[in-house]
């Protein structure tokens, strides 16, 4: 008998649950991929297009059908693998991934105070003209065709909640009824300006979630008026019951670096969202590094600053419904800082894992690509689930050492050298997982490790603010 890990048997059972064989044959019966018994089944296919398909957009139909030979022993001609990217194997990959990211979602759940972290951004890249029908310009000077794939990310987890590709077209506001849906009691959602709007606000604290967001220059400001006028009968006139404040107004008293707390701050025309108001006021390097970020991105969509945003980089003005014995006024701007997890993440999709990598050869037809698409999402989504659990041990390992820190970058980075392993070690026994598993975290603990200094924070450290 030995001992093993507690993460180690989650990692051992979600990769059973997520990558069983009756499972798959379950959703390639719902979506009629395969049906006649061939060379490759449709398991077969998945672990192809998920762990050996980091330049499937790229490659010749015949190297392709090369690879499969050599990794699993099937032969296929170019034109046979072809007809396997169909309509079908599309909606198999797609339905595959989401059962996946369903089913991961619930193994990997983490006790904080808050149930879920989530943040919620898009990222876009380029495609060839042939996916024109479905994928459309997306305006200024960016290309013709583009996709954006919208993602919604548990911090806590380190898994997808939801993951929608749609065309580069469409506007992020738009998916904010889709945020709104998935939105549980107990979230915590650190929401973008791209997707700000006071009604879906009020729904999240309706909810019983929580939220921490930024506020536009534009935004109307309100507080209660202790002394309104009132008519002769002693009621209050409407006019003078709450007193709008302006965000510049209130940092002018403040230092470089002061930040603010106003309470019982009523937001929007309609005044239906009260929230803590946090205000900072930036130094001059900080809003000069805003206004040269602005600068540019204005210059790219050829568009002008106006006096009050081009001031608005002299502050950060936060809103938030979490109480104040939860998460300070100082710690307001920290927590929200934890998006920018979602830029590695991204970072990772493009650079490590090539999602991108499809503007080069424009002979492939749409049905490859998406199956491309969701085979690079999978593999993607089932590293995370790895990393997650090895974050857990390790962290455990090192518990009063918060220098201690695993970097998403490297880690994935890793883990991806395991997947042609992993192709076929997911269908095995318990054992050969857990040999896998264990190099894999013993990899991870030895060379995918951050360099932290004292008093810095780390994502570890912001994360123990909300710990339940």
């Amino acid at each position: 008998m030995f001992f093993i890990h507690k993460g180690l048997k989650e990692i051992i059972r979600s990769t059973k649950q997520l990558f069983s064989y009756e499972l798959l044959n379950q959703i390639d019966r719902d979506t009629g991929f395969i049906t006649r018994k061939g060379k490759m089944d449709a398991a077969t296919f998945l672990s192809f297009n998920s762990f050996l398909s980091e330049d499937m957009c790229e490659q010749s139909l015949a190297t392709l059908s090369s690879r499969l030979s050599s990794y699993y022993n099937i032969s296929l001609s170019p034109q046979a693998l072809n007809e396997r990217f169909n309509d079908n194997a599309v909606e198999y990959m797609k339905e595959a991934f989401n059962t996946l990211m369903l089913k991961q979602n619930k193994i990997l759940n983490r006790k904080f105070y808050f149930k879920r972290i989530v943040i919620n951004d898009s990222t876009v890249f380029n495609l060839s003209e042939r996916f024109s029908s479905e994928f459309k310009a997306v305006g200024g000077n960016a290309s013709k065709f583009s996709i954006k794939i919208q993602l919604q990310y548990d911090l806590l987890s380190g898994t997808f909640m939801c993951c929608e590709p749609m065309s580069g077209a469409i506007n992020d506001g738009s998916y904010i009824d889709t945020m709104d849906k998935n939105t549980e009691n107990g979230d915590l959602r650190l929401a973008d300006l791209g997707y700000y709007k006071t009604g879906y606000l009020k729904n999240i604290h309706e909810k019983g979630a929580f939220y921490v967001s930024k506020i536009k220059s534009t935004t109307p400001i309100y507080k209660k008026n202790s002394t309104p006028k009132r008519t002769k009968r002693g009621e209050i006139i409407k006019s003078s019951e709450y007193i709008r404040l302006d965000a510049l107004d209130l940092i002018k008293p403040l230092a470089d670096g002061e930040t603010i707390e106003i309470k019982d701050i009523y937001i929007g025309s309609k005044k239906e969202l009260k929230s803590r108001l946090i205000i900072t006021k930036l130094s001059q390097e900080n809003k000069q590094k805003i206004d040269s970020k602005n600068k540019e991105v204005l210059r790219r969509e050829k568009r002008q600053l106006n006096d009050r945003n081009s001031a608005w980089t002299a502050l950060n003005a936060y809103i938030t419904n979490i109480p104040e014995e939860i998460l300070s006024k100082d710690q307001v701007h920290e927590i929200y800082s934890l998006r920018w997890q979602v830029e590695i993440m991204f970072k990772v999709w493009k650079s490590i894992f090539k999602i991108s990598n499809t503007k080069n050869n424009k002979k492939i037809k749409i049905q490859r690509f998406k199956c491309f698409l969701y085979g690079r999402l999978i593999s993607i989504l089932f590293s995370a689930g790895i990393i997650s659990i090895a974050k857990d041990i390790i962290h455990n390992e090192n518990f009063d050492d918060d220098t201690k820190e695993i970097s998403n970058l490297k880690a994935f980075d890793q883990v991806k050298e395991f997947l042609p392993n992993l192709r076929t070690k997911i269908f095995e026994d318990e054992m050969s997982i857990l040999i896998l598993m264990n190099a894999i975290i013993d990899t991870l603990r030895r060379f995918s490790m951050k360099s932290v200094r004292k008093g810095d924070k780390s994502v570890r450290k912001l994360l123990g603010y909300i710990a339940a």
